[in-house]
């Protein structure tokens, strides 16, 4: 309960149902797999959490914990759980266990460059995409006729984009275009886009990917293994009926 009204104290979702029930998870699972928090780890978040609370010297932190009932082991605690979290991530997760993830999902991971104009009607879009082909600059047009007036200032820049950005329709056309390909239009949101693909990045099994992927295989591995627990919620249950 101490914990509980801490975590209120400090951010009302640190003391969500489903992110106590996760804390509590980890506590256990990394308890039964002979895991400790690294202490490196633990002053990393913790000093993480006072530079982005303005706790920059010894008596603002002092004051700050305080002002909260706290003591610094109460603080690091709050953390535990993220550090035992990354720490069974690395022990339970396989490199080839990544790799398999990747190979099997990398379109999710590819990358194009785009720009695009839209319109509010198709013949607009048709007359804009003739133009275009005939030689006229595709981010001049954007410039002036682009409805969409977040991109149309930068030409049409859209930037990096994923498929899950973009439509079946058009997702299915980008990537498996070439760079320079001009393309469109296309209906979304009840606007009319040409796309003008700029660059093609293929999914690469990045560090940052791989640590991605990691997070995600092991949020299904912790899901079955809280299955397995028997994590009781009477404390969020006081005073009903």
């Amino acid at each position: 309960m101490k914990q509980l009204l801490q975590r209120l104290r400090i951010d009302a979702s640190l003391a969500a149902i489903s992110r106590c029930k996760d804390d509590l998870t980890i506590e256990c699972w990394a308890e039964s797999l002979g895991l400790t928090a690294d202490t490196a780890a633990l002053q990393t978040a913790v000093t993480r959490f006072r530079r982005a609370n303005g706790l920059l010297t010894s008596a603002q932190a002092s004051q700050w914990l305080t002002n909260h009932g706290m003591e610094l082991e109460d603080l690091a605690s709050l953390f535990r759980p993220q550090v035992l979290k990354e720490s069974i991530a690395q022990h339970l997760v396989s490199d080839d266990e990544v790799k398999r993830y990747f190979l099997e999902c990398a379109h999710q991971y590819d990358r194009a460059e785009i720009s695009t104009i839209a319109t509010d009607e198709y013949g607009i879009a048709q007359e804009l995409l003739f133009r275009v082909e005939e030689g006229s600059d595709f981010h001049a047009l954007a410039r002036e006729y682009s409805s969409d007036a977040e991109t149309a200032k930068s030409g049409g820049y859209a930037g990096l984009i994923g498929r899950a950005d973009l439509s079946p329709e058009m997702a299915a056309a980008v990537f498996n275009a070439t760079k320079g390909s001009l393309l469109g239009p296309f209906e979304q949101r009840r606007k009319y886009n040409l796309v003008l693909v700029e660059a093609l990045y293929p999914a690469e099994l990045s560090e940052e990917i791989a640590v991605d992927i990691r997070q995600q295989i092991f949020q299904y591995k912790l899901e079955d293994y809280q299955r397995t627990l028997n994590i009781q919620e009477e404390v969020w249950r006081l005073g009903e009926g």
